[in-house]
């Protein structure tokens, strides 16, 4: 017999909203389908609005679903588009910018599955916008 699916919606996640300009939602991993080697999770980056320089110890892949945005990875910068993935490799700081006036929406996963610091340090130092 097979085992019924886990599948979510992933609008009905709440997720958590970041001064940095942005909402993330988890949906694989740390909450909602039972991943247990990785995360996986979405972000809405607010014109003006990213995702600050940070590192962790996690190997990511960013993927860009909708818009254009500004990427910094080690000391290159790049534009990113609809369609563009991105692999940020373990401890190589990197940071994504939305210097349109739409919405960038971008799908992310990383491993191992843990909870990475910069969302916590982000949310108690305020992390400006832009």
């Amino acid at each position: 017999m097979e085992a019924e699916p886990t599948r979510i919606r992933i609008h009905e996640v709440e997720g958590w909203e970041f001064p940095a300009g942005r909402r993330t939602r988890v949906f694989a991993g740390l909450a909602g389908l039972p991943a247990r080697n990785f995360v996986m999770g979405h972000s809405q980056i607010y014109p003006g609005g990213g995702i600050p320089r940070h590192a962790h110890e996690n190997e990511e892949v960013y993927v860009i679903l909708k818009g254009i945005a500004r990427m910094s990875v080690g000391d290159r910068s790049f534009e990113v588009t609809e369609g563009t993935a991105v692999y940020l490799p373990p401890n190589v700081p990197h940071e994504l910018t939305n210097p349109g006036q739409e919405d960038v929406i971008l799908m992310f996963v990383y491993s191992p599955a843990t909870l990475v610091a910069h969302w916590e340090e982000e949310r108690r130092e305020g992390g400006g916008r832009g």
